[in-house]
Order: C-alpha cells, then sequence, then structure tokens
C-alpha cells in the first residue's frame, strides 16, 4: 500500500524595520527631547516665565520637526534637506558632469562618476588560480570589491528539495560573511536588458566563422536560420552577479590592523575558492569570479547602453572592447529632480522603505525580477549587511528589549502591531540562540529608459511587481538617482558610508 506523503510548503519571513520606542507613541528622538525640555523649564525656574516658555515653544517645535510624517515613509525634514542639498549642489553646477578631452577632468578620460570616481580597477590571483581576475578598490573608504558571476538555471527544471537546499546555502552564506571580520557588504543584483535582436544571430554567425565548415548542406543552413528568426522575438538577457565588499579599515573587534590595497587583495585571494563554492550549491549552476575586461564591460554598458550591442559583438568575436577602466563612464550625465539623465538615456531609482509584514514564499521577488519590454535596462540589487555573531547578539537583545517596552507603557493597551512586534523580536532570539545571524538589507530598483515620458507606466509596473507575491512598498530615490544608480550597480558602494544620519539616528526618529 503506498503511503501519501504530504510535504510542508516553506514559507520565510519575521523581517523588521528597526526602530527605537518612545512613550506616549512619540519617537525615541522626540521622547529625549521632551525630557530635555522638562528638565530645562525645571533649571530655568529662577529665569522667569518667560524663559521657561521660549524652552518650551522651542522644544514643542523640535518634537514636532523631526516628528512630522511625509510622504513615503520619509519624514518631513528629510525631505527638506533632500531638497535642500540638490539646490545647492545645483547652484554650484554639480548637477551637470561632462567627460572626455574638452572637459575639466584631468585624465580626460571617462571614469566612473559620482561615488564611484575614485575608485581604481585592480588583480587579484585567487588561490589556486593562475587567471588575475578584478578588484575594484576604493581609496575613499578603503574597500576592495569582487564580483562573480552567476549562472542559475532557474527554478523551472528543479525539484522542491533542491531549492529548498539553494535557499538553505544562501542563508549560510550570509552567516559564514558575517563570520569574516573583513567583509562588510554582499550585494545580489538581477538585471534585465532588452534584446537589441542581433545577439542569438551574432553568436549563430560567430560559431559558424569558428567551426571552419564550409560544406554545411543549405537545408541545415536554412533550417537554422529560420529557428534563430522564430527564437529571436524580443527574448530579453537577463545577467545576474554577486559582488563581495571587503574593508581595509582596522577592525579592533577582530584585532587586524589597517592593511594596504596589495594586503587586502591577497587576503581575498584566499577567500575566493570557499566563497565559490558556497555560491555554486547556492545557485544551483556555474559561477566564476569576473576578471578586468568583464567588469569593464558590464559597468560600460550601464553608463551607456547604446554600446550594449557593439560590446555584446566584440566579446562575441573573442577580441573584447579593449576599454580601461577610465573609459566606462557616460561622456555627459545631468541629475535633475527625477531622474539621472546619461549618454543619452534616463535613469530613475527606487529603494524599500518597508519591508514585508507577512510570510512569502521563495518566489517572492520573481515578479519584481522579470523582464519588461518598456525597460532597456532593469537592475533589482539586494544589499546585504552580514553582522557578526557578536552583533547579531547585541541587535536581537536591543529588539527585544524595545518591544517589550513598547508593550508595556503604563495605561496604554498595546496594538496588534506592537504584539507581533513581541512575537518576531522573541522569535529572532530564539533563532539566534540556535546560531542565525542577523542580517541588514536594503532593496535598490534602477529602470533606465530611452525616453523620461515612460516613467510614470515604469513606476506602475514596478509597483504592480514590487506587490506580487511578497508586498514590497517602494519609494522614489528623489534627489538622489546619480548615488542610487552607482548603488544598483552592485559593484561595492556602501550606503552606509554616504548616509547623513548614522542609523541609530535613524532608528531613534
Amino acid at each position: 500500500m503506498a503511503e501519501h506523503v504530504q510535504r510542508r510548503m516553506r514559507m520565510y519571513g519575521n523581517i523588521t524595520n528597526p526602530r527605537k520606542e518612545g512613550v506616549l507613541g512619540l519617537s525615541a528622538l522626540a521622547s529625549i527631547i521632551g525630557v530635555v525640555v522638562a528638565i530645562l523649564v525645571f533649571v530655568t525656574m529662577p529665569l522667569g516665565i518667560w524663559v521657561q516658555s521660549f524652552v518650551v515653544i522651542v522644544g514643542a517645535a523640535t518634537m514636532i520637526g523631526i516628528s512630522w510624517d511625509g510622504r513615503n515613509g520619509r519624514k518631513k525634514f528629510e525631505e527638506v534637506l533632500g531638497r535642500r542639498h540638490f539646490k545647492k549642489a545645483e547652484g554650484k553646477g554639480f548637477t551637470n558632469y561632462a567627460a572626455g578631452p574638452t572637459s575639466q577632468l584631468p585624465g580626460g578620460d571617462f571614469p566612473p562618476v559620482g561615488i564611484l570616481a575614485r575608485t581604481e580597477l585592480v588583480g587579484t590571483t585567487p588561490a589556486g588560480s593562475r587567471t588575475e581576475k578584478a578588484m575594484i578598490w576604493n581609496p575613499s573608504n578603503r574597500t576592495g570589491t569582487v564580483i562573480f558571476s552567476v549562472q542559475s538555471p532557474g527554478m523551472g527544471l528543479l525539484d522542491q528539495e533542491s531549492i529548498d537546499l539553494m535557499v538553505d546555502q544562501w542563508g549560510i552564506f550570509q552567516r559564514e560573511a558575517g563570520v569574516s571580520s573583513s567583509l562588510v557588504q554582499v550585494a545580489a543584483t538581477t538585471q534585465a536588458t532588452r534584446d537589441p535582436g542581433n545577439r542569438l544571430p551574432d553568436a549563430v554567425r560567430v560559431t559558424r566563422e569558428q567551426s571552419q565548415v564550409a560544406d554545411t548542406p543549405a537545408f541545415a543552413r536554412e533550417a537554422m536560420d529560420e529557428i534563430v528568426a522564430d527564437l529571436n522575438q524580443g527574448v530579453p538577457k537577463i545577467d545576474q552577479w554577486v559582488a563581495a565588499t571587503f574593508t581595509a579599515r582596522p577592525n579592533r573587534e577582530a584585532g587586524t590592523g589597517p592593511r594596504s590595497r596589495e594586503d587586502l587583495a591577497e587576503d581575498i585571494s584566499t577567500l575566493l575558492p570557499g566563497m565559490l563554492a558556497q555560491l555554486k550549491v547556492a545557485c544551483g549552476g556555474t559561477v566564476s569570479v569576473l576578471g578586468m575586461d568583464d567588469v569593464v564591460d558590464q559597468v560600460h554598458t550601464a553608463y551607456n547602453p547604446a554600446v550594449a550591442p557593439a560590446v555584446e559583438t566584440a566579446r562575441l568575436a573573442g577580441e573584447g572592447t579593449g576599454l580601461t577602466w577610465g573609459e566606462v563612464g557616460p561622456t555627459n550625465a545631468k541629475l535633475t529632480p527625477g531622474w539621472w539623465e546619461h549618454a543619452g538615456y534616463f535613469s530613475k531609482s527606487w529603494q524599500m522603505y518597508q519591508p514585508p509584514a507577512a510570510n512569502f514564499r521563495e518566489t517572492g521577488l520573481a515578479g519584481l525580477l522579470s523582464a519588461h519590454g518598456v525597460f532597456e535596462q532593469k537592475r533589482v540589487t539586494l544589499l546585504f549587511r552580514p553582522m557578526s555573531p557578536g552583533g547579531s547578539q547585541k541587535a536581537v537583545q536591543d529588539q527585544v528589549m524595545n518591544a517589550q517596552f513598547g508593550n508595556s507603557q503604563k495605561g496604554k493597551k498595546p496594538s496588534q502591531i506592537k504584539k507581533v512586534a513581541l512575537e518576531k523580536a522573541e522569535y529572532s532570539e530564539r533563532e539566534q540562540a540556535e546560531g542565525a545571524a542577523m542580517v541588514r538589507f536594503g532593496l535598490v530598483v534602477t529602470a533606465t529608459v530611452d525616453d523620461p515620458t515612460k516613467f510614470a507606466r515604469v513606476e506602475a509596473i514596478l509597483r504592480d511587481q514590487a506587490v506580487s507575491g511578497i508586498q514590497l512598498r517602494l519609494r522614489d530615490c528623489e534627489y538622489s538617482d546619480d548615488a542610487a544608480f552607482a548603488f544598483g550597480l552592485g559593484i561595492g558602494s556602501v550606503p552606509k558610508d554616504f548616509t547623513r544620519l548614522s542609523n541609530t539616528l535613524r532608528e531613534s526618529v
């Protein structure tokens, strides 16, 4: 007699948005300001009612100013600061960019722009390999980034056990990343590019030329041409890569001192074989570390979408583009409040500001990662900041204490949202005690089009895709689409190094 075994469908979740609780429904920072105002009122009693009134008015105005909600999860003062910084940069001419021999750049080249302007491309040789791979060195924050190209077969031909194994291995990869004292960020990027229509024909043509077979039957050649014509109908190109960013700064907790660029490259080379092995299991396909030419061509086509067919043809022919890191950037660029224009194309980015509250399947992001004909390019980048075991433990304990404080305020019945927050915090504490690690993460979506009037439709499509299966909330990166474009490239830019507000202050607001 056959026994029917029903597998339980796996669900994922327990994602929280860090926030410090205050009293009486106020934020933690507003509560602290209220306490300070109360103390100052008491201290200034000898100075008279007018001084006390002034202290109360200033304190109340400050509390209202930092508590006033804006659009899409932002505070009103954040919107004002963003607009003010943009106007200041626009007045100084910093929102316009020109490269090349006629520009004011010292070398007259076409380097990466903005927060990637000072980056350098250097080589590193992984242990056990004879081929030099690329490392993007950023002297501003002393980080080095290596990029793994990922070729995954997808989930269409995999059974559920294999999919669960891949998800488990990705979790193990994130946990092990937190153990490394020098690894500061892992970025996973999926890019969907509109097929220009010559990629498949060029691949067949190059294969025929390299085979050097002159007596191919006419019927076989015609049949192949017909198959190519049938298949070459709006098939998007999907690329995926994972970037690991390491720091050369000293780490007092791990007992490591400052390192040079060469020392960091050597340290990274010893870690690459183990990371490759873990990523291969996590993706179920092939993984390789990108070389110098691969990184240059990838970044160049992101900045200059019009050259993508020519770059693809040159790579298929085996000749390569011959470009250098100083030639990957756009010839010109301009930042506006609504988008970033570069090399005749327009890019706009969105960021996740509210994580999914409900549980979801491993296919939750499938809709957001899928291609669409309106995009010239679409990149979805997940930025992970693995935490050390000690950092994970402290973060979990703070989360539990904060949730307990929000549920135990006298004279106020806790809401269901606060009760669920406490349950999530306690569950995270239990998971952390069993060996799990906390990981901070964010999500950036960048859409590139050839006409800015398409952005209204693009935003509608993205919002529909974001809530399909996972319930993500996205907001546009107004006044900062140039920086968001760099973060979305997934090549080593770490957002926390460029924020004006610290994590502690942001959580308190």
